[in-house]
């Protein structure tokens, strides 16, 4: 092909194309032809690339467009002239600044023709402008930065007035919006200018919310541009935070650190706008973006140390960052994510976010879905899956607040149900737990009068059920949550005592309160039946149950019992299978007078093999005691090795116990589970049905029947008809007429 172009009989150089007037030139040449004359000239070397983009941009494209001439075939090759120039390695000069310059009069002098020529062809133009604003920024730091502000907010305002017109998705969008991201990274990481990169990002944010409406976001096929918006904002975001500080020192002078926030702010408005127009799915990479956001260390305030900064992440980012946790909790990829982050590196600590995930659940008001349910429990068997939570107390009050407050808000059966479960497993760490989360919903139901004598009525008929299925002297200790939780209820219906009965010694031991004449009863009925070592087991029996309740009846004085007992005792204590009377007569005589206690230990064998616990509590009281008999009279009681250590850690005052724990202390969750069952002995003294005496049944249907009185108002049809065959039974034992 020769140099010159014929049009219509005239013969045009690429040097007379410079020099027509832009009115003349769509009378003397057409846009095809003078796309051909420019690639003449850049083939044979005669013209370069950035003057021939200059010439279209100062005067062949305006003549073109103004008269609505198609140009989408020129622009194209505008694309491919600027991608040679690229290409060459060439910095940046005084030929590029004239370019720029040229093309930004361009954009402000045809803007309107520009967005009359279709969508089309803005797609490629913007492109093209977009890519030579990021050659400007990969070039030398020197420059016209406003040059290239003015130019980018040029393209950003085409690109918004183009998409509030349009109404469907080009496939040329994601790679459009992809060299926008592109360029917003960049100009973070080069340019202190913060609202550059931020008005970049709300361009993209505002394509991504205008194209979401005209899709049906329900596909199967989530949207490439929503999945690289959604990545883009949460990106931007994490690294302006991790940026913040570079080897501990502030990289934002502290004057523009509002200015800075405010920006983070933004962000986060965005992401949320996003996720408020109706996202239904997202995919893993997504989760990933959106949980690496919310786990962040740099959105917590806890983590910054300056008072200053963590009020700033507090009012900025951390309500914002937790908005969006909000509506994405439920995703069950953002719960796949947070498990697998959860189980497959333990040396994070992911106690916060889990916490954020538990108070996201407990303040939506939708239904907890099922996928929801087991994250719950994952998070809640990682808490405690050993005591480093339980032992701190900061911790753990969040924790239980958390868990506790969740299952008063959200409603959720299987949730509760595995709450009771876990109150009655080995591991007394679960165990306690629960315990006492279920002690705060009971709690947060009885503040916000949601219990109806109803409620309260069963709870205390299955507590009761429950507190009965243990031994009489079980030392379970799940049975201490259960008597925990059937005092609670019984206080909460205003209930009086059960009948003092050995009978009802499980029910008493939960529900009686210290009271002085609770105490003189139980006292004198101990009186009564323990002048002598008992010969029968119903004796035994009731001789340390009602030890057990004395211990609790601290208003009551039992010195004389002890002083006149005191041969009674030591005979009985001799013989074996009296370690339940044993325990309870030591936890007694702890809350004794000094007077006793000596009495006692004076008397006392001195067993080395003597492995009781209440008793060994009871002799090293005697052994750091401030009395020096009772130290004395104690010395020559030999206390096992194993159990010396923990009586150590006993004495110890309240918040000293972690600085005597070594770093070796071990925390793992088997060291907090019961390896044994307890089983009755076959020897033991179970008191058989067949002992009681006709008078004492008689004498305990009588307590029974006022018991009975004041709860008969809670009898359904099958209480009345027992009701009625046990009168009937009493009906038929009076042999007179």
């Amino acid at each position: 092909m020769s140099e010159e172009t014929d049009i219509l009989g005239v013969t045009l150089t690429y040097s007379e194309l410079q020099a027509i007037d832009q009115e003349d030139i769509i009378l003397l040449i057409d846009v095809d032809s003078a796309v051909n004359i420019c690639k003449e000239s850049l083939a044979n070397e005669s013209a370069n690339p950035v003057d021939v983009l200059t010439l279209w941009f100062s005067k062949l494209l305006r003549a073109y467009i103004d008269e609505s001439v198609c140009c989408i075939q020129a622009v194209k090759e505008m694309c491919k002239w600027f991608q040679m120039e690229s290409e060459a390695g060439t910095e940046i000069n005084t030929a590029h600044m004239k370019l720029f310059e040229e093309a930004l009069s361009f954009i402000i002098a045809s803007k309107d023709p520009l967005l009359t020529a279709g969508e089309r062809l803005v797609h490629i133009f913007t492109y093209l402008m977009l890519s030579m604003i990021a050659f400007f920024l990969e070039g030398s730091d020197s420059g016209d930065h406003q040059l290239l502000a003015d130019l980018q907010y040029a393209v950003l305002s085409v690109l918004k007035q183009n998409t509030s017109g349009s109404s469907k998705v080009h496939p040329r969008l994601t790679p459009l919006m992809q060299k926008i991201m592109e360029i917003a990274d960049c100009e973070r990481k080069r340019y202190k200018d913060l609202d550059l990169p931020a008005r970049t990002s709300e361009t993209i944010t505002y394509m991504c919310l205008h194209y979401m409406s005209h899709v049906d976001l329900k596909d199967e096929q989530i949207p490439e541009w929503l999945k690289e918006t959604v990545s883009h904002l949460c990106e931007m975001i994490l690294s302006y935070l991790e940026d913040l500080y570079i080897d501990g020192s502030l990289t934002i002078p502290e004057k523009k650190l509002e200015d800075f926030m405010d920006v983070m702010q933004t962000y986060c408005s965005m992401l949320l706008q996003i996720f408020k127009n109706g996202i239904t799915q997202i995919d893993e990479d997504m989760a990933a973006c959106l949980m690496d956001l919310v786990m962040s260390e740099q959105t917590m305030p806890s983590y910054y140390s300056d008072k200053d900064m963590q009020r700033l992440i507090s009012t900025y980012v951390r309500p914002h960052v937790m908005e969006l946790y909000d509506f994405v909790y439920s995703f069950q990829k953002c719960q796949e994510y947070l498990i697998s982050g959860i189980l497959c590196t333990p040396e994070f600590d992911y106690f916060n976010v889990s916490m954020d995930f538990i108070n996201a659940v407990s303040t939506d008001d939708a239904d907890v879905l099922p996928n929801t349910c087991r994250t719950l429990v994952q998070i809640f068997e990682y808490l405690f899956k050993d005591a480093t939570n339980f032992i701190n107390a900061e911790r753990y009050e969040l924790a239980i607040d958390a868990f506790g407050s969740l299952l008063y808000l959200v409603p959720n059966r299987e949730l509760l149900n595995y709450f009771f479960a876990g109150l009655f497993k080995k591991d007394i760490l679960t165990s306690q737990v629960c315990a006492d989360i279920l002690m705060l919903y009971f709690r947060l139901k009885e503040v916000n009068q949601c219990w109806t004598d109803k409620d309260v009525q069963q709870s205390i008929a299955f507590w009761s059920k429950c507190n009965n299925s243990y031994a009489m002297f079980s030392q379970n200790p799940s049975q201490w949550h259960v008597q925990r939780f059937l005092r609670y209820f019984h206080h909460l219906a205003k209930r009086g005592l059960p009948a003092l009965s050995i009978r009802n010694f499980r029910n008493l031991s939960a529900v009686a309160k210290p009271d002085a004449q609770v105490g003189i009863k139980l006292l004198n009925r101990l009186e009564h039946i323990s002048l002598s070592a008992p010969s029968q087991v119903e004796i035994y029996y009731e001789m340390a149950a009602l030890l057990e309740l004395l211990v609790h009846q601290t208003q009551t004085d039992c010195s004389q019992w002890f002083q006149r007992t005191s041969e009674m005792a030591k005979e009985l204590m001799s013989t074996d299978n009296s370690s339940t009377f044993t325990s309870a007569y030591f936890r007694l005589l702890v809350r004794g007078n000094k007077s006793t206690q000596l009495l006692i230990l004076r008397g006392l064998n001195t067993a080395n093999n003597c492995t009781n616990w209440q008793r060994q509590k009871f002799l090293d009281s005697c052994k750091s005691s401030d009395d020096a008999q009772l130290r004395v009279f104690s010395a020559r009681h030999v206390m096992g090795v194993d159990v010396q250590p923990l009586f150590e850690v006993l004495r110890l005052k309240p918040g000293t116990l972690d600085a005597s724990l070594d770093s070796s202390f071990d925390v793992s969750k088997s060291s907090y589970t019961r390896h044994l069952e307890h089983h009755c002995p076959s020897s033991g003294r179970k008191r058989k049905r067949s002992e009681i005496t006709a008078k004492e049944i008689l004498r305990e249907i009588y307590e029974s029947s006022l018991q009975l009185g004041q709860s008969s108002g809670a009898f359904d049809e099958a209480d009345w008809d027992l009701y009625k065959k046990v009168m009937t039974n009493l009906s038929r034992i009076d042999p007179r007429p």
